[in-house]
């Protein structure tokens, strides 16, 4: 039955009926429920008997099934209908400072970066000041025509794998909050190795879930109540995907975020899971002006893994190919 959604003021008409899937880390079909659907999330959510891993099973599709029947309407003004989240990713860049200066020091010389899922081009534009050559993919139209007409970024309107990049083409891929959204994670993660060059290192980040965080909150926790999010890692079950997709290591970093307060009060009202809780904090919110006051939070619940393309895992996925 098709259902209608409304996303960033569009009324989307989708008719995703729930994938049940296997473990994509070890491939194990045998789970252990956590979470009943619409317990935590609109998916029901599991959790692996083989590696651990979270995730969504059955779940809808991804959100690109969503994205990509949005209609391309000439007339929307991206700008209104998407201000909070325009206002929260400028806040955010800053979040990135002490990678950015990690990657300068890697490469003084700098090279090519990409970003998978580079929305509205915020963090790219902030590589670029630093002398990076960028480049984003981004599916959703109306983040990646933004990126293009009014950051100047060049971008394409693509996922990864459909934009079909040169192999060794990127020094750098960073990939920000993505890896929970994709279908397939380790295959992603592959893809990704396939594009950088020998050496050439990801910044993967997103949110974690072996937390004092998660362990009190449980259903409630903010991360696991987006009904987008269809893995869930902690930190082991982050390093199992990457190790299956042939990376390595470097550093790996708890990070905060910054937040505009009325995103704080947004949280609050995901966490509560209260209708009328949600609609009191968004009219206090724009009665206080809160979108005006930024804070930065570190509850230790956000990984930012930065891992290296080895020429280790380069000889032997070459051995795999062989055989």
């Amino acid at each position: 039955m098709a259902l209608a959604k409304r996303v960033e003021g569009l009324e989307v008409s989708t008719a995703a009926l729930p994938v049940k899937t296997s473990c994509n880390i070890c491939g194990s079909e045998g789970f252990t429920v956590l979470y009943a659907a619409g317990v935590a999330q609109v998916n029901q959510i599991v959790k692996c008997r083989g590696c651990g891993l979270m995730y969504a099973n059955p779940r809808k599709e991804a959100d690109l099934v969503e994205i990509e029947s949005w209609p391309d309407d000439p007339t929307f003004d991206v700008e209104k209908a998407a201000a909070q989240r325009l206002e929260k990713q400028r806040t955010q860049v800053r979040d990135m400072d002490s990678t950015r200066e990690h990657l300068d020091r890697l490469y003084p010389s700098r090279g090519r970066l990409v970003e998978i899922g580079s929305s509205f081009g915020y963090t790219l534009d902030a590589f670029r000041r630093d002398n990076w050559s960028v480049l984003g993919i981004e599916p959703d139209r109306w983040a990646a025509k933004f990126a293009s007409e009014k950051m100047r970024i060049e971008t394409i309107r693509s996922t990864l794998e459909a934009a079909k990049l040169p192999d060794e083409f990127a020094d750098v891929v960073v990939m920000l909050h993505v890896v929970e959204h994709v279908p397939d994670p380790v295959g992603t993660l592959r893809e990704i190795w396939r594009i950088l060059k020998p050496g050439g290192h990801l910044i993967l980040e997103t949110p974690r879930y072996d937390t004092a965080m998660f362990w009190l909150l449980g259903r409630r926790e903010r991360s696991l109540s987006c009904d987008g999010h269809i893995f869930f890692f902690t930190s082991e079950s982050l390093r199992r995907a990457y190790t299956a997709a042939g990376f390595q290591l470097e550093r790996l970093d708890y990070t905060g975020r910054s937040l505009t307060l009325d995103r704080v009060v947004y949280n609050i009202g995901v966490i509560s899971k209260s209708p009328l809780l949600q609609r009191i904090s968004a009219s206090v919110s724009r009665r206080l002006h809160l979108q005006k006051i930024s804070v930065k939070i570190n509850l230790r619940d956000i990984q930012r893994a930065c891992l290296v393309k080895s020429r280790e895992a380069e000889s032997v996925a070459a051995g795999e190919q062989k055989f």
